[in-house]
């Protein structure tokens, strides 16, 4: 929290000495965001099925609806964008998930 603080004084202070204008010229770097890969309906059942996640839970992290996965699991409707991403997440990262889920219902009793 100090440092969110701290960061925010120092900006105020640089503005104050050298006006807005400078920040519009400031560029950052940013790594390359990977392509987004395409599941065909057996990838995403695996997946699901690899990390035990039920069609209900997989759904309900994702923001569909049990129909939704049931569909790309039978390749009636494809997953897009965020889907997507998360597929990728959860590949790179096994625990990326439970460490979402436990974070949030350890804040919950906080």
């Amino acid at each position: 929290m100090r440092k969110v603080y701290r960061e925010i004084i120092d900006e105020c202070a640089e503005i104050s000495e050298k006006g807005s204008d400078h920040l519009r010229r400031r560029t950052r770097e940013y790594m390359p965001v990977l392509p987004l890969k395409k599941y065909s309906p057996k990838e995403i059942k695996a997946l699901r099925q690899k990390y035990q996640y039920t069609q209900s839970f997989f759904g309900e992290f994702l923001g569909v609806s049990v129909k939704t996965v049931q569909a790309w699991e039978l390749g009636t409707k494809h997953p897009t964008g965020t889907a997507l991403r998360m597929f990728q997440i959860l590949e790179q990262d096994p625990h990326a998930f439970d460490r979402y889920i436990f974070a949030e219902s350890r804040s919950d009793f906080s």
